[in-house]
């Protein structure tokens, strides 16, 4: 009786050094109390994270309907001091894969019901319905574990959004609550083991004025979880310890929660907790229950050393899945029953005396039992994949259609030039490797090719340069260039281009327009070493000019051809004598090659 009365003045004392006007109750400080935390996509467990995420593009929404006993009690002296003494909420979650690697998620808790008995403590109790502080969650998968071995390992942040109501306990105090998480986790046959370590960021705050009641304060925190469950059924166990390490004064606490989850249909799942709580942490009851469902992706996967969820009875499954069941109920299971679908006897490996695909060889000795075959194939029938007539076991190209006669193998090279079809641009014209199989162009049908043919127009012999016998050709066609008979000449130090230089530059400009496959030509002049290398080079610049202007004149289309002088640079004898000089002072026709010009190949 004393310690209740010390109680109710030590109250009344805050009350007075809080208040600014005399007031009957004083409204408890803003804090979310609510400690449960689901996790949205729950392949493991349904509260601890055990570095999993779901498969990319799946998705899953959970709603929970939980209680808690007694989540906010303070002790003064050996009595109990009840603030919430039960507390009822809803929360819905939802997960979605949007790759195999990142996970996003969404918490949305709903305060229905808040109880305690506050008469005698001049504080006023919480609202008993409102929002809850909605968390949404990042979750990043850094490793996963594969039949070789390794472990599940994903990290995540979430952040507690400033949205929730503060008259229901339901929202922190001025910032925005962060929570980091590191996760992992491995799988052990039919066991999944989890662990994971997160930081909760919050405003360090007292929920009374009362010095002497230690447990009322709150603060950042460690919080703690591991989980153990099972796989591979439709009725799956869990347990889970959740944890709290205070990096304030407050207390620490923990909360064990079994839990038990089955699978009704490939998409529905129902679940529900029973746990108790231990420390005096505000938020933590002293006991806990939770039912809900999760719609959606909801089958769990197949995970290393597991048995598929999907071999329960009453779930789609396939034969290979599930090698362990049998199918056909006779006795021998999937892995070993040749006939898996259709009763049969042990002696038979699981197949009857009958013939299902009537090829004359009964099930049992039937390597195919439901494609007739030839019994010489063991009753299977022969395989022809590419459908070409010939059998795959003598086809040497199984996947290629082709005739008998080449081994069942597609003609390579149509045209016989030696090249393959798939290399041969011309595949059912021969042609030489230079041309990449196509036939050499010929205009005039004299059999003198057009690359090398002066006349293509005119049907000659390939001694006269491919123009009649009659004619006296002044330019050959060489790989690369066009070479002319004589030279360019040009008044002295001057650019004009004399007239007995007209003859040879006709039949330059002839060749250029009765082969269209040369796109460009480059006029190139040069000069010797005598005077300035600046002056020279504007002379042959001038005399590369007067040139192409002139087979311009001639009918050549003037962006066939360009003009380039170059100078004293490129000489091509000595310039020592004046032989060697003459030599050096030339005009030159270079055939650019278009492959050659992409590819970035200098000009000669």
């Amino acid at each position: 009786m004393r310690r209740r009365e010390l109680l109710h003045r030590g109250l009344a004392l805050a009350l007075a050094l809080t208040s600014t006007a005399a007031v009957s109750q004083t409204v408890l400080p803003n804090f979310e109390l609510e400690r449960l935390e689901l996790n949205p996509g729950a392949e493991g467990s349904l509260v601890v994270g055990m570095g999993e995420l779901l498969p990319a593009g799946d998705y899953r929404v959970s709603l929970v309907a939980a209680y808690a006993h007694s989540p906010l009690l303070l002790d003064l002296d050996g009595e109990a001091f009840t603030i919430v003494g039960g507390r009822a909420t809803t929360h819905a979650a939802v997960a979605y894969a949007v790759t195999d690697w990142l996970q996003l998620m969404l918490q949305v808790p709903m305060v229905f019901q808040t109880t305690g008995d506050l008469a005698d403590t001049g504080y006023a109790a919480p609202s008993a319905f409102g929002l809850g502080t909605p968390t949404a969650t990042a979750r990043v998968g850094l490793l996963t574990q594969d039949e070789a071995g390794g472990v599940d390992l994903s990290m995540e942040l979430g952040a507690g959004l400033p949205v929730g109501s503060a008259a229901t306990l339901a929202r922190d105090s001025g910032m925005l609550r962060l929570a980091p998480k590191l996760m992992v986790g491995r799988h052990f046959g039919f066991i999944r083991a989890g662990l994971e370590v997160g930081f909760m960021r919050r405003l360090r705050q007292r929920i009374t004025q009362i010095s002497s009641v230690a447990q009322d304060q709150i603060g950042n925190e460690l919080r703690i979880g591991a989980a153990i469950a099972t796989t591979g059924r439709r009725l799956r166990w869990e347990m889970n310890v959740r944890g709290m390490v205070p990096l304030t004064d407050q207390p620490g606490a923990a909360e064990l929660l079994p839990g038990v989850r089955y699978l009704v249909n490939p998409t529905f799942e129902m679940f529900a907790m029973l746990g108790v709580g231990v420390g005096s942490a505000p938020g933590t009851p002293l006991f806990r229950m939770m039912v809900g469902g999760a719609y959606g992706d909801a089958t769990p996967r197949r995970g290393p050393g597991e048995s598929s969820v999907n071999c329960e009875p009453g779930l789609p499954h396939t034969l290979e899945e599930c090698p362990d069941m049998d199918e056909d109920n006779d006795g021998v299971r999937n892995i070993a029953d040749r006939c898996p679908t259709v009763p049969g006897d042990v002696a038979r490996k699981g197949c009857s005396a009958q013939d299902t695909d009537g090829d004359g060889l009964e099930d049992m000795l039937d390597a195919c039992p439901f494609e007739p075959g030839l019994a010489a194939n063991q009753g299977c029938p022969l395989r022809d994949a590419d459908k070409d007539e010939t059998p795959d076991e003598t086809d040497s190209c199984p996947n290629d259609p082709g005739p008998a006669d080449n081994r069942g193998c597609p003609v390579r090279d149509t045209d016989k030039d030696g090249i393959d079809n798939d290399k041969d641009e011309c595949p059912n014209e021969a042609g030489p490797p230079e041309r990449n199989g196509c036939p050499e162009s010929d205009s005039d049908k004299d059999g003198v090719p057009n690359r090398v043919d002066s006349c293509a127009n005119e049907a000659g012999v390939s001694e006269n340069k491919g123009c009649p016998g009659h004619v006296q050709a002044l330019v050959e066609i060489r790989p690369g260039r066009l070479v002319m008979l004589g030279k360019v000449f040009f008044e002295p130090s001057q650019a004009r281009v004399l007239p007995s230089s007209f003859g040879p530059l006709d039949w330059v400009a002839r060749v250029i327009k009765e082969h269209p496959e040369m796109p460009l030509v480059v006029v190139g002049a040069h000069t010797d070493d005598r005077g300035f290398p600046a002056d020279n080079r504007r002379l042959s610049q001038a005399r590369a000019e007067a040139v192409r202007q002139y087979l311009i004149s001639k009918g050549v289309p003037s962006e066939r051809l360009q003009a380039q002088g170059y100078g004293q640079d490129r000489p091509i004898d000595t310039n020592a004598t004046s032989i060697g000089r003459e030599n050096n002072r030339r005009v030159e026709f270079i055939v650019v090659d278009p492959e050659q010009e992409k590819a970035g190949s200098p000009r000669q």
